[in-house]
């Protein structure tokens, strides 16, 4: 549980009510909008799961994404 209240990330999605898939929802969203694709929602999960949780570190691209999809919040 440590990790919840230390992760940015994790906190403001928490903050919001909203679930994971939520995130990866408006992170797609914002990525097809600078023309990217990301991959499919069930890996995403899988990884957002892995960055809330400080067990691999959010490459630079998916922490902007989600920075911009949390309101800069996080």
């Amino acid at each position: 549980m440590a990790a919840a209240a230390t992760n940015p990330y994790r906190s403001a999605r928490l903050s919001r009510g909203w679930e994971p898939v939520q995130l990866i929802g408006r992170m797609k969203v914002l990525a097809g909008r600078e023309g990217l694709a990301l991959p499919d929602t069930w890996l995403m999960a899988r990884q957002v799961f892995l960055w809330e949780n400080l067990r691999e570190p959010v490459p630079g691209y998916f922490r902007y994404l989600m920075s911009r999809a949390l309101g800069g919040d996080a």
